[in-house]
């Protein structure tokens, strides 16, 4: 009888210390949870109204610096406002990770049409410190607010951009090395760079400082060849842009080459159009629907 009762007691007591720590959890998360909410409501005060706020700990992400460092974005809140785009971390504090103004923003785009689950979306974003990749992960409905609240905040042309059809051509950082032609067919080589290509430019990095940017659409006469001074030295990319020639010596040149005039061509094509109009607006996005999926690139950094 002793030892029943002294187990019934013992569960009680296990059961309450369980129910007095979730209570304290939960005590402590909504705490939390009204600060944040208040810390943001102050932040949201200042300057132009937003356009999107999402204040989930839903949201997945990192920003990744080429050849630089990543920073995790995970349960981040993003705020867009027509003069910023915020992700600050989701503490109290509201500590700001990535900020930056409309004018600093490269590229958006996703690299797959959307799905029922966890949706993608990249962010290129040109900064003092060099060239910042931003991949955010959503679902569906909040992925599609962000999209339309990005379109009211990127200028016309990065619009276009993104309705462009799919694959999304990426490749790189590659390690290059700017080529010269003597009068003799033999090549000289400079300084290792770093070729980064992207849906809008063709990227030249010194480590992580960002030397010059080609618009695709001024690219042409993409060439991938062999050496004919050094044959089994790695072949060179040549290109003509800007009433400029360039060339390059790449591992895997004509690969390299070949995404370079695929990418180029694309900015030359129309984008695609809507089929028909949402009566409602309830899927703005409707040309992501007719648009196939891509491999997402490989590689952001060395």
């Amino acid at each position: 009888m002793l030892s029943d009762f002294l187990i019934i007691a013992l569960t009680c007591l296990i059961l309450t210390i369980f129910l007095l720590g979730v209570s304290a959890v939960a005590y402590y998360q909504t705490r939390r949870n009204r600060a944040i909410a208040a810390r943001l409501a102050e932040i949201t005060a200042q300057g132009a109204p937003p356009l999107l706020t999402l204040n989930t700990p839903l949201l997945r992400g990192v920003a990744a610096s080429i050849n630089g460092r990543r920073i995790g974005l995970n349960k981040s809140v993003l705020v867009l406002t027509p003069e910023r785009f915020m992700l600050f971390g989701r503490t109290p504090a509201l500590p700001e990770q990535v900020s930056f103004a409309p004018d600093r923003l490269r590229w958006f785009g996703r690299p797959r049409k959307y799905g029922n689950g966890y949706n993608a979306i990249w962010l290129h974003v040109e900064t003092d410190h060099g060239w910042q990749i931003i991949r955010l992960r959503l679902y569906r409905d909040a992925m599609q607010q962000l999209v339309r609240a990005l379109k009211a905040f990127a200028a016309p042309e990065l619009v276009e951009a993104y309705r462009r059809r799919r694959p999304y051509v990426h490749d790189g950082p590659v390690r290059a090395q700017p080529a010269v032609q003597d009068i003799h067919g033999a090549w000289t080589l400079a300084a290792p760079v770093s070729l980064y290509l992207m849906p809008r430019f063709l990227v030249i990095l010194n480590r992580q400082t960002v030397l010059r940017k080609i618009p695709l659409e001024a690219v042409q006469q993409v060439g991938a060849l062999r050496r004919l001074d050094a044959p089994h030295a790695r072949g060179l990319v040549r290109f003509r842009a800007e009433e400029e020639s360039f060339a390059f010596a790449v591992d895997r040149h004509e690969t390299f080459a070949a995404a370079l005039a695929e990418a180029a061509k694309r900015t030359l094509e129309a984008p695609i159009e809507r089929k028909q109009k949402a009566k409602d607006d309830a899927y703005p996005e409707i040309e992501d629907q007719l648009l196939s999926d891509e491999t997402p690139p490989k590689r952001l950094s060395r």
